[in-house]
């Protein structure tokens, strides 16, 4: 094409070449971003859905705990009532005494939140869920944790050893407490008083787990905004 002095159609059909090489390297870069964000896309959608069931486990657990505590703080009112006024005692008073005097466990779910951190919470590409997600296992579960467990230390510190010394029947999965001598129960100013530290550090905990029943909510309803946006569906 050059000897017969065609050079511009030869510049041209070079040009052209060139280009065609180009656009098709852009092409596979594309598509090979397009799977790169695919698979980020998946990742963080599986995560998120993982963590989510954490979150609804917990609200279930808080759920159920959340029933026991205020149980257990209308019966210790009930009690520390019929002590005060010296109310003779009735048979309601073996069901208060039964729930009065225990602690729950407490089991909160974490599996896929230590997944999350081993893996780089990083995955998660919402700067503000990060840290939400973050606030709520670490912080908001932490300090409910914490509750609990001074409801537990109250209970062997104190409780127990009025169980052991005061009581001749304790079923506490039946909710059934019969003391030795209520007449005396009245006159021991300890026990009462040691009832009533355990019902303050009860409705600590009730607080706590209202507090965290409701974070639970915010950072589920925020874990499914950034799934809906993801596109993938569940």
């Amino acid at each position: 094409m050059i000897d017969s002095g065609s050079t511009r159609k030869y510049l041209l059909y070079a040009i052209g070449e060139i280009a065609l090489v180009v656009f098709g390297i852009l092409i596979a870069l594309q598509i090979n971003n397009w799977n790169e964000e695919k698979k980020t896309r998946q990742i963080e959608y599986v995560t998120l859905s993982e963590l989510k069931k954490n979150v609804k486990a917990n609200i279930t657990e808080i759920d159920l705990i959340s029933k026991d505590v205020n149980q257990r703080i209308v019966s210790i009112n009930v009690l520390l009532t019929s002590l005060a006024e010296n109310i003779p005692y009735h048979d309601s008073l073996t069901y208060h005494f039964g729930w009065a005097m225990v602690y729950d466990r407490m089991s909160m779910h974490l599996g896929a939140y230590e997944s999350f951190k081993a893996s780089g919470s990083q995955v998660v590409k919402d700067e503000i869920l990060r840290f939400e997600i973050s606030n709520y296992f670490d912080h908001s579960l932490g300090q409910l944790e914490n509750y609990m467990i001074e409801v537990r230390d109250d209970f062997y510190n104190y409780m127990l050893g009025y169980l052991r010394q005061e009581f001749i029947i304790y079923k506490a999965a039946e909710h059934i407490g019969v003391p030795k001598d209520y007449d005396a129960l009245k006159q021991n100013e300890s026990f009462i008083l040691s009832l009533g530290i355990f019902l303050d550090v009860q409705n600590d905990a009730f607080n706590s787990l209202i507090k965290t029943r409701k974070k639970s909510n915010d950072v589920l309803e925020k874990i499914n905004l950034r799934i809906s946006k993801i596109g993938l569906t569940d």
